[in-house]
């Protein structure tokens, strides 16, 4: 394990609907130890998925739980994952939120340009956002992209990799998309910093555990016939 200082440490195991979330954390030789309150109960030697968010980045490990309390969590930690692309993929959610492009960026020169274009986020992976929006941007522009909706003054700079033409169609002789907007757009988030990949992360993962409990809840519901 890292000696550099742990801001915080999320577990899971989303398919059986273990979780937890700590910022009291502390490290021996390939352990970790979760200390708060009111942890659920999660069986000897569940496998779980680790993120810890250290003060300069954030880290991803497969673990097994060794004990499991109200008040503390032991981990043993069997391997790093150190693929990006592996955790960018499952580190993906849908979401819906509104946000900002606030500047974009000459296609010639990096000259940059105040803008004010409401957009609407579709989906967040670490690395990479999806959106809709009227307004035309370009493939390969860059963007500065407000998503204060995960953080106040939170701004990342964003370049489009992906645009597609929504469907349309008329109403008393206008043209007016099915879902309100005239483009979807995709794309990756350039240089990004480690608080940024930090609050990312952490609202992708809160995004994925909300979605798991309302299917439990749904499905627990469905087998009492409600």
């Amino acid at each position: 394990m890292a000696t550099k200082r742990i801001v915080k440490a999320d577990i899971s195991k989303l398919d059986m609907g273990f979780h937890a979330s700590a910022e009291n954390v502390t490290t021996e030789p390939n352990r970790l130890i979760l200390r708060g309150e009111g942890f659920m109960d999660i069986p000897h030697r569940t496998p779980v998925d680790i993120i810890v968010y250290y003060e300069d980045g954030i880290q991803f490990f497969f673990g097994e739980v060794t004990l499991s309390l109200s008040t503390q969590i032991n981990l043993d930690i069997l391997s790093v994952v150190s693929d990006k692309k592996e955790r960018r993929r499952s580190l993906k959610v849908r979401t819906s939120f509104d946000a900002t492009a606030i500047r974009m960026f000459s296609m010639a020169g990096g000259r940059r340009m105040r803008i004010d274009v409401p957009i609407r986020v579709r989906d967040m992976s670490m690395g990479g956002i999806g959106f809709f929006c009227n307004h035309p941007f370009f493939r390969k522009q860059r963007l500065i992209l407000d998503l204060s909706h995960l953080k106040s003054d939170l701004k990342i700079e964003f370049q489009i990799l992906r645009k597609e033409k929504i469907e349309a169609h008329m109403v008393d002789g206008v043209e007016i998309s099915k879902i309100g907007f005239k483009f979807r757009y995709g794309g990756c988030i350039l240089r990004i910093t480690a608080e940024q990949e930090r609050l990312i992360t952490e609202y992708v993962f809160k995004v994925q555990l909300a979605e798991r409990l309302k299917r439990k809840e749904d499905e627990e519901r469905r087998g009492m016939g409600v």
